[in-house]
């Protein structure tokens, strides 16, 4: 009896083993697209399902896109997922197909899943859910549509979303760090315009009055420390401009008015009338375009860049400056970081002063960055770090060129239009 009872179970063990193989025999023909039905128990009734041969490549497709693609029974059981899904729960095939949905849930989600799998029983739904495994949560995107009639299943879709998570958390820290940034800028913005700006008045002002009526009772030494100290205050009261000038740019929020540019460059142009009087300059402008631009962040655009080319004229040859414009795409252009559908208005500004080392090229756009050959020029190197600011606030490109001696060149790309 006991014999018969251990042969009946080695059978038995014999005939799962045999119908164990032959699953994983056909669930792997199924994914190779090698059969053409199968068939499935729920509730000890059999339901067929039938793989037409034309759906080879699909199939083959799901299998290795970059995406989980399951099908689920009507009550929520897993029929079928590709491989991805399984990399994604970090799970084997066999522990993932032939077990409910609902048990890869996270609790939190799961009276939405519910809602989502209701509604794609009937047609289609979509949304963000949490999956939940033994390591950690997963964020995916889900889409569910019902396969009904051509299968009693519904197809899902699920998307990874960790990255995208992990994206937005990040940029939410940086727009957290640039709040702080901008707090911070705003307190210096008021520290310079007033805190600053006060004692530095008070000292050019007892400058000016040492020189006005103490200056004849004076050493030699103590007049040279006074004309020092005269143009130390002055330095200062440029950079401190310059930095309001600067943050202020940076932080403007001003509206974008179409305007004809010709109209900004003689505004800048003439309050450089007395110096270009003084340096017998020649301006050459042969027109500019009419675009979508902040108007007074582009005169002053302008007026830092006729200025530059005024301050670093050559005392060899009378200045010239050269303004010339034109339309183009960005493709036309043949600059790869310009956007190649989008027309661009570009500007070009040069001259033929003492110029810069190729070198420079890059730098010159830093703030406080003083050329070596520029020792002997007032400024504070600020000027044309507020260029390029103003170029990139209209989403645009400004480069310089130059070379030692002979002049130097800008070139300005802006969008012709904002729409």
């Amino acid at each position: 009896m006991k014999q018969t009872s251990t042969q009946g179970l080695l059978s038995r063990i014999e005939e799962l083993e045999s119908r164990l193989s032959e699953s994983e025999q056909l669930i792997d023909a199924i994914k190779a697209g090698e059969v053409d039905a199968f068939a499935f128990n729920k509730n000890n009734n059999h339901e067929i399902y039938t793989l037409h041969s034309g759906d080879y490549a699909y199939r083959i497709l799901v299998e290795n896109i970059n995406e989980g693609a399951l099908n689920l029974s009507e009550d929520g059981l897993i029929v079928y997922t590709n491989t991805y899904f399984c990399d994604l729960l970090n799970l084997p095939f066999e522990k993932i197909v032939g077990n409910s949905i609902f048990g890869f849930i996270h609790p939190s989600s799961e009276q939405l899943f519910r809602e989502l799998f209701r509604k794609g029983l009937a047609g289609k739904s979509n949304g963000e859910i949490i999956l939940s495994k033994s390591s950690s949560d997963i964020p995916v995107y889900v889409s569910l549509t019902s396969l009904t009639p051509t299968l009693a299943t519904v197809g899902m879709i699920v998307s990874d979303l960790s990255e995208k998570k992990r994206q937005e958390l990040l940029l939410k820290q940086q727009n957290t760090e640039l709040a702080k940034m901008n707090v911070e800028l705003e307190t210096f913005n008021f520290v310079s315009s007033h805190d600053l700006q006060e004692p530095l008045r008070k000292i050019q002002l007892f400058s000016m009055l040492l020189v006005k009526e103490e200056k004849e009772n004076m050493s030699a030494n103590g007049q040279v420390y006074l004309d020092r100290l005269q143009k130390t205050a002055g330095r200062m009261q440029m950079l401190i401009s310059d930095l309001l000038d600067y943050f202020q740019i940076k932080n403007a929020k001003s509206q974008f008015e179409r305007t004809d540019l010709n109209n900004l460059m003689t505004e800048s142009i003439v309050v450089f009338e007395e110096l270009i009087k003084e340096k017998d300059a020649q301006i050459d402008n042969s027109g500019l375009c009419e675009i979508d631009v902040i108007p007074f962040q582009f005169r002053q655009l302008f007026q830092n860049l006729i200025g530059n080319a005024l301050k670093f004229s050559s005392p060899e040859r009378r200045p010239l400056i050269t303004i010339n414009c034109e339309k183009l795409t960005g493709a036309a252009s043949g600059i790869q970081i310009l956007l190649p559908e989008v027309e661009y208005c570009h500007i070009r500004i040069e001259d033929n002063g003492i110029g810069f080392a190729p070198a420079y090229n890059e730098k010159i756009f830093e703030a406080f960055q003083r050329l070596q050959e520029y020792e002997d020029y007032k400024g504070t190197g600020i000027g044309l770090a507020i260029c390029k600011k103003i170029v990139e606030n209209h989403h645009g490109l400004i480069t310089a060129s130059g070379t030692l001696n002979q002049g130097a060149r800008f070139d300005i790309f802006v969008p012709v239009s904002r729409s």
